[in-house]
């Protein structure tokens, strides 16, 4: 079950994360926002949340929703928010623009849709599941935060230094992420 919450944790925290930063990566492209102001501050908020470690924003998510999954999914969610976003809108700027620009009487949204996310679809796909599979690894450790999964019980069996019991954890984690 712990290994089943820590995938749910990660899955969660990835999806949410990964679709939230889609309007943020948009606004921090030079290439579809012409403003330095809002390109700057929104590379601003990216950068600021990405030196947040995973474990101190779970430390936070834990005392604002308690012990549990909720508090990991919500670390999960913003480290892959912030992730996901700097490599999307560095993706964003690389695009042919031709498409984008030829959008007559569509809206930015419009033409951002058909036009820029054919082009960058297939990167931020392969960077979001190469990011789940990495929040599965992190989520484990989260648990010795208390933001739930196989985490606590990890902590628990090398506390009671069952340390065959922490062996057969790691090795499922080991195979969970390798089929990932």
């Amino acid at each position: 079950q712990p290994l089943f919450d820590t995938i749910k944790m990660s899955l969660l925290g990835s999806f949410i994360g990964s679709i939230l930063v889609v309007p943020f990566a948009m606004l921090a492209s030079t290439n579809i926002i012409h403003s330095r102001v809002i390109v700057a501050a929104m590379r601003l908020l990216l950068s600021i949340i990405r030196t947040l470690p995973t474990l101190v924003s779970a430390l936070i998510a834990t005392y604002i929703f308690g012990l549990g999954t909720l508090a990991g999914t919500t670390a999960i969610a913003i480290f892959t928010f912030a992730y996901i976003g700097k490599i999307l809108y560095e993706e964003i700027e690389t695009v042919d623009m031709g498409a984008f620009e030829a959008a007559m009487g569509a809206t930015k949204v419009r033409s951002f849709i058909s036009a820029i996310v054919p082009q960058v679809l297939p990167s931020y796909l392969s960077n979001c599941l190469f990011c789940f599979e990495g929040n599965v690894r992190y989520a484990s450790i989260l648990g010795y935060v208390g933001a739930g999964g196989l985490g606590l019980i990890l902590n628990e069996k090398i506390g009671w230094r069952e340390y065959a019991s922490v062996g057969m954890i790691l090795l499922a984690l080991f195979v969970t992420v390798f089929i990932i």
